[in-house]
């Protein structure tokens, strides 16, 4: 015990960076370490005289996410930087990203790291690994949009007879796995970030907020993906009905584009053009709720989704749109699904088939330990034959 409570010479700047890194105020620290907020803030002074012990820097290590060695480099390490911060929501202002999400990320990129590794583990190297174009902010979304359904081959009557929104999601999630792009998912809540694209690796990915409704986290999907067509990480809280309160023209015209693209994908304009109830809703004075509930099922997305799409292609006006999406804001409930999960099954979930079957592979070749696999997919071993079993599902 006495080993551990003697003092630590730690680089004040190493000791800032991995609290501010982790989204962590001085009151946070202070309140989980029992000590004052000077105590942290003169840890992070350059002429600071107090130094933390060996047993707070275990505390730390465990608080920050952190491994213990981190604390003893001489200098920050460098880290890529974060993504660029698109959200915003209609009437709300940004608002710092929270220690979960920062989590999230940190995660997120070593998930993207690991499979890239273990990709060039197979032999592709040197160039981007993922299958997939590249588009302009100058390109028509709706053109975009139906070119990339032809590429990834999955028609109008394929999604509608997808028995869930769940199941939905899976298919999406795989056709772009085919891709090569890493689909993960992880908790953020959805009022932060909805969903994030990180493109500094050969292997895309595309993250999506499992605490999400089903029915936006398949929007995400695909707004994300526009993202990596366009070439532009981001942190983003795509918005189904309109995204148009940003104070950056980029950034606006860059959302724009992405949300239009995620609707006219999910709502091609040829399959609303001969669909009956959007032709019942062009000619009512109120926009009956049944239709636009059978829309929704059949495309399997949000009521929201629906009616941007029946304003963007001229089924409704501006006013019959506005007030249609009051009262669905006013009726608008979050679902919190994944509690309850067997092990097996989140794993999966989180992680997607295209990496948990890159680490299984890796195993198999004895290119990693047992160890490493639990750590990769972070699960228990005793679960990785019902994982297997999913996989090959």
């Amino acid at each position: 015990m006495a080993r551990k409570s003697v003092k630590v010479n730690v680089n004040p700047d190493v000791m800032k960076w991995a609290r501010v890194s982790a989204g962590l105020e001085y009151d946070d620290v202070a309140k989980r370490l029992n000590v004052s907020t000077s105590t942290i803030e003169e840890w992070e002074w350059v002429q600071g005289t107090k130094k933390p012990t060996l047993t707070t820097l275990e505390k730390l290590a465990t608080f920050y996410k952190r491994p213990l060695a981190v604390f003893f480099l001489p200098a920050p390490p460098e880290e890529p930087p974060m993504p660029t911060d698109f959200r915003v929501l209609p009437g709300k202002q940004r608002r710092p990203l929270s220690r979960e999400a920062r989590l999230a990320i940190r995660r997120a990129r070593r998930v993207q790291a690991l499979a890239t590794e273990l990709m060039g583990m197979e032999g592709a190297k040197g160039e981007q690994i993922a299958n997939i174009g590249g588009v302009s902010l100058s390109d028509d979304p709706e053109i975009t949009a139906s070119r990339e359904r032809e590429g990834i081959a999955l028609t109008v009557d394929d999604q509608s007879s997808f028995g869930s929104s769940y199941k939905a999601f899976d298919k999406w999630r795989e056709a772009l796995e085919s891709f090569n792009i890493v689909v993960y998912q992880t908790r953020i809540p959805p009022e932060e970030a909805r969903g994030f694209s990180l493109l500094d690796h050969m292997l895309p990915t595309i993250v999506v907020s499992i605490s999400d409704a089903i029915a936006a986290r398949i929007f995400t999907l695909f707004h994300e993906y526009a993202h990596l067509l366009l070439g532009v990480s981001g942190i983003c809280i795509p918005n189904e009905s309109s995204h148009d309160d940003h104070d950056d023209a980029d950034i606006q015209e860059i959302e724009r584009f992405c949300n239009h693209f995620a609707g006219a994908f999910l709502v091609p304009r040829h399959a609303l053009e001969t669909d009956e109830n959007a032709r019942l809703i062009a000619h009512q004075s109120d926009i009956d709720d049944s239709c636009l509930n059978e829309m929704a099922r059949r495309f399997k997305v949000s009521k929201q989704v629906v009616l941007r799409r029946l304003l963007i292609c001229e089924f409704i006006s501006r006013r019959r749109y506005m007030d249609k999406l009051e009262e669905l804001l006013t009726h608008e409930r979050l679902q919190r699904p994944g509690f309850g999960l067997r092990p097996s099954k989140r794993c999966v979930l989180e992680n997607g088939k295209l990496f948990a079957s890159l680490v299984l592979e890796a195993r198999e070749r004895e290119l990693i330990t047992h160890s490493d696999l639990a750590d990769y997919l972070s699960i228990n071993l005793k679960h990785m034959g019902e994982v297997e079993a999913l996989l090959r599902k």
